[in-house]
């Protein structure tokens, strides 16, 4: 009885010390992981617990101390091994690491047969439980296959296993095999199942589009997945070294990282950092996205310019030299001048500047314009000249073009208040109210006149009535679809009440928030039987999503 009991305790002990080794594991402590599991093997000679010291080990940087754990399990004179298709895999795993591919295919190709017997085996036992932990063996037998490189194989075994895979990480695999072997459209679709896990999974779909447009080029994308915080601390060393950025632009991870900059706003100076440094540091693929860049309608003047200063960087475009580049919807050809920035006063560009500001109080916008952009023809910067030519494009409606012009302006003077306002107003004007309070909020008015103050309470103003509208008119979509559904579901039941009209209920909402900052009720003339319809101001409301996914690389086995 007394033997019985104890071995009870130590086996209990073992499942207390493996479940601790576990937990270092996901925190990324291998060695002390490796100590619990150690621990652990002396109390239980079981497969789990070995299996997960030598992947600790593994973790660790020691892959041949992690062969040393399996070996027993290995060898095959021992008919009463313990081996599962988790130690094939991870055993090909490491030797794939010692540049040992043939044993690694050949430990792959022997998990993949275990894992089907296995699976067999449970299904005539009629063992649930342990049918569902076995199905965990997929991710591991998955990442030998990744680790060799064959594409083809993951993508192969996500499919002839996919009614098994109880995990994301599957999918997530399949998902990068599919993007290596071109079959982009597949990819997005296996991303956007998995966009929950991880932020970047949503930048991924969105970028398997692209390439599959032709719009990004194609790159090969890793298996190994980084958690956000280890992505942080890439991004804060590449602001430091040179080297590192240059190292870190091949990782494909990494890319993906600078790319949601710009997929989430090509105007920011944010998004023209990534941009520069995905093309400058990128290598032949860097140049094939500057390339595509400047010829791609979809991309914005201030990114086009950060790719074109990128190829000029590496040699690749000269000064002066015609680029095929689509603006302004058309294709052209346009030279590139580099132009010095005149930050000092210049009388005779300060007398071009009051004649244009007469012209523009006399009605004469276009003459206006004209004069200033012969200032910029000639290869002058001036910023006086190019804020009033960047503001009478914009009331003129040329929105692109004023704000290709006021962030090359922000390049110099990030803090200026008059270039925040203007740029503050522009992007309300291109029915961003968001962009346009952080523009807003930037402004330091500490030192500006009482004129100024004023101006800017009136935009604060009409920002924030923005902002309502916009959250308004979201909330009235979510709303009418509700009310649509629930009328749907109690038509049979019962007749329409008379006086249960969405149209009264979004009206006290529009009036609602008017109120809320002080307007008056809007009213307005409408034609007989003219009808009315609202027109949303702004992008759908961003939610970021969580990261609930980690590097996907330590998975440990299930005991």
């Amino acid at each position: 009885m007394r033997e019985v009991y104890s071995v009870t305790m130590k086996v209990k002990k073992a499942e207390e010390l493996a479940e601790k080794g576990k937990e270092l594991l996901d925190t990324g402590d291998f060695r002390a992981a490796q100590k619990a599991f150690a621990e652990a093997l002396e109390l239980d000679e079981a497969a789990p617990i070995r299996n997960n010291l030598a992947l600790a080990a593994f973790m660790a940087g020691e892959p041949r101390r992690a062969l040393e754990v399996l070996e027993p399990y290995l060898d095959p004179e021992n008919e009463k091994a313990g081996a599962n298709p988790f130690t094939y895999a991870l055993a090909g795993r490491i030797h794939c690491s010692l540049g040992r591919k043939d044993l690694a295919r050949r430990l792959l190709q022997q998990a993949v047969r275990s894992f089907e017997e296995g699976m067999r085996e449970l299904r005539r036992s009629g063992r649930q439980q342990d049918l569902r932990s076995f199905r965990e063996y997929t991710v591991i037998i998955m990442r030998a296959a990744a680790d060799l490189e064959d594409h083809r194989l993951v993508f192969d075994l996500y499919r002839r296993w996919e009614s098994h895979h109880i995990s994301w990480e599957n999918k997530f695999l399949a998902a990068a095999a599919c993007f290596n072997i071109g079959r982009y459209k597949r990819s997005a679709s296996l991303w956007s199942s998995i966009a929950g896990m991880h932020r970047l999974f949503a930048v991924m779909q969105q970028l398997a589009f692209m390439v599959e447009r032709g719009v990004i080029p194609p790159f090969e994308m890793g298996y190994e997945l980084h958690p956000a915080e280890k992505l942080q601390e890439k991004i804060g060393d590449a602001g430091a070294s040179e080297e590192a950025r240059r190292r870190y632009v091949q990782d494909s991870y990494y890319r993906v990282a600078l790319l949601a900059w710009i997929f989430e706003d090509d105007s920011s100076q944010n998004a023209g950092r990534a941009m520069y440094s995905l093309v400058y540091y990128g290598d032949e693929w860097g140049e094939k996205l500057g390339r595509q860049v400047l010829e791609y309608s979809g991309f914005s003047p201030s990114l086009k310019m950060a790719a074109a200063d990128a190829l000029m960087a590496r040699g690749i475009l000269r000064e002066g030299e015609p680029v095929p580049m689509f603006i302004n919807g058309q294709q052209r050809l346009v030279e590139i001048k580099k132009s010095p920035v005149s930050l000092e006063p210049d009388e005779e560009l300060d007398e071009i500047v009051a004649r244009a500001i007469h012209l523009r109080d006399n009605g004469q916008t276009e003459e206006a314009i004209a004069l200033l952009q012969d200032i910029q023809r000639e290869g002058k910067f001036y910023p006086p000249a190019l804020m009033i030519l960047a503001n009478l494009l914009r009331h003129k409606g040329e929105l692109d073009e004023a704000l290709q012009i006021m962030k090359m302006l922000e390049e110099i003077a990030p803090e200026e208040p008059a270039l925040l306002f203007n740029l503050a107003a522009l992007m309300l004007q291109m029915g961003e109210p968001q962009r346009a309070r952080e523009y807003l909020e930037r402004i330091d008015d500490r030192e500006t006149g009482n004129d100024f103050r004023q101006k800017l309470k009136g935009l604060k103003k009409e920002i924030e009535l923005a902002e309502v509208t916009s959250l308004l008119f979201h909330d009235t979509e979510y709303l009418s679809n509700e009310y649509a559904e629930e009328q749907r579901l109690k038509i049979e039941e019962k007749p329409l009440p008379a006086d249960a009209t969405l149209a009264r209920g979004l009206k006290k909402m529009l009036l609602a928030g008017r109120s809320l900052l002080g307007l008056r009720p809007r009213t307005r003339a409408t034609p007989p039987g003219a009808g009315g319809a609202a027109k949303r101001l702004s992008h759908p409301l961003r939610q970021p999503g969580r990261d609930r996914a980690g590097t996907g690389q330590r998975r440990t086995e299930t005991a």
